[in-house]
């Protein structure tokens, strides 16, 4: 695995020294301040050019910051803008886990002077950083850019960036989908077919079952499982929940569902999968940040049957100069659709979220902002380069990019864009941010021993006290 360095961002402060005293010095005192605070204004450097900061996530493992995926698509369309003359564009890199990084976003964003103009935000964070306040409104922008409107873009992927007040909050960079990749050796080692696709939960388990039986050495089956992560809430528990009819927030009353017959037969899948062995070890699959690093290796070297995860891990894990490279991977794997519970709702499930572009309230120059986002999507190329790099799905038309056919052709592209077919998607609602810190510890607490029963209980009393009763529905009465 390529070495992930760690950057420290240094803020420099100037520091003014007042002297004298009486009247006189305090009227120059307030002066020489304004003169200091015009002179370190966000928007505009002292050369007389305005300026952009845009943040994001680094999770690209290249040792060079400037060799990143993200750091790559905005200097190469920054380089091409017709306002690159009038306008310094600073990137700000963030290395560490998304956990991590929406913590120091949310700090960031709250206070005007560490806000960035532009960032990289998770659309499941849209609507808590809207109500509070942090995201600018675009609207006004997006009604005159052509890719809005003329059917270029995804329309679920436009509407998973508007908050609760119907506003548009983020520009859709990516999105992805969400399935069992397999080893077809040893399914066919197991007895099972390289095409085997399981319909239910049963299957699944019974599958896990033969590859156990038949094929000692090898893990069945893996998920991430860490706790406080929207890792485990999205890529496996509401991978399970959602393959039955109940939902996280119940679409009938619009009320939170805290207590169902499904969401506890989702926490007994998983606690099936630990007390019969079908899964790894518990202190692997919980590891904070490397439980799907442990997946990567053990799926490359053979002691690994199959992971549930997104559609984007192995083109981002297996291609070559990736973490942990792999010729051949997309002879060796297939991707399985996650099976419903009983078979039903469209015979599978996909959770699908994804990334925007999003401009911060405090941000001097939001239309300067808006412009240069759409010339990052605008950049088709560029675009294409980026999902190829990062493995996800592109929410904009590239089928005119002149490097097309190299995502066209890119291994496993069609089957992970018909998966969205069934895809499901996070509640649209603010308070999720913070339930889902509960979700997560309550599939974790059933992975490290407590019984779906109690850990259920925690997760309701969690739920009530965030929202008030008045908010939530016991679906098992």
């Amino acid at each position: 695995m390529k070495k992930r360095i760690c950057m420290l961002l240094a803020i420099c402060f100037a520091i003014c020294g007042l002297m004298g005293c009486g009247t006189k010095a305090e009227e120059e005192s307030k002066e020489e301040t304004g003169k200091s605070e015009e002179a370190s204004a966000p928007s505009e450097d002292q050369s007389g050019k305005k300026k952009l900061t845009l943040a994001y996530i680094d999770g690209s493992g290249e040792e060079k910051v400037e060799d990143g995926w993200i750091y790559q698509m905005a200097m190469n369309t920054y380089e091409k803008w017709d306002k690159k003359d009038e306008v310094e564009l600073e990137l700000i890199p963030y290395i560490g886990t998304e956990s991590d990084y929406f913590t120091k976003m949310a700090l960031d964003l709250s206070d005007k002077s560490t806000a960035p103009d532009i960032f990289y935000e998770d659309s499941f964070r849209i609507t808590v950083d809207s109500a509070a306040g942090y995201l600018a409104p675009l609207d006004e922008y997006l009604s005159g850019w052509d890719t809005w409107s003329d059917g270029s873009m995804i329309e679920a992927c436009k509407e998973a960036a508007a908050g609760m007040d119907g506003s548009v909050y983020g520009v859709p960079l990516a999105t992805d989908s969400r399935g069992i990749w397999a080893n077809k050796t040893i399914l066919e080692q197991a007895g099972l077919s390289a095409d085997w696709k399981p319909a239910t939960w049963e299957e699944l388990l019974e599958g896990c079952r033969r590859i156990k039986a038949n094929c000692p050495e090898v893990i069945p089956f893996w998920y991430t499982c860490e706790e406080n992560s929207e890792g485990t809430s999205m890529n496996t528990f509401e991978m399970v929940l959602y393959g039955t009819t109940d939902h996280l927030l119940d679409e009938e009353s619009g009320k939170w569902n805290i207590r169902s017959q499904a969401m506890l037969d989702s926490l007994k899948f998983f606690q099936t999968t630990v007390k019969e062995g079908l899964t790894g070890s518990v202190s692997e699959i919980t590891n904070t940040p490397n439980a799907l690093n442990y997946a990567g290796e053990y799926l490359r070297s053979g002691k690994l049957a199959m992971v549930l995860t997104s559609t984007a891990v192995p083109n981002a894990f297996f291609q070559p100069g990736a973490s942990f490279e792999w010729e051949g991977w997309e002879e060796t794997l297939a991707l399985i659709p996650m099976p419903t519970q009983k078979g039903d709702l469209g015979g599978s499930v996909t959770m699908s979220g994804g990334y925007t572009w999003s401009v911060a309230q405090s941000c001097e120059e939001k239309e300067l902002a808006f412009e240069f986002v759409a010339a990052m999507m605008d950049n088709r190329e560029e675009v294409v380069t980026y999902m190829l790099r990062c493995g996800q799905l592109p929410t904009v038309d590239v089928s005119g990019a002149a490097n097309y056919q190299e995502i066209a052709g890119r291994p496993f592209a069609e089957q992970s864009m018909e998966l969205l077919e069934n895809a499901q998607y996070r509640p649209h609602d603010e308070k999720y941010s913070e339930i889902s810190t509960y979700l997560s510890q309550m599939a974790n607490s059933v992975i490290c021993g407590t019984e779906p029963e109690e850990a259920l209980e925690v997760y309701s009393q969690a739920v009530i006290s965030i929202v008030g009763e008045e908010q939530t529905v016991d679906l098992s009465e």
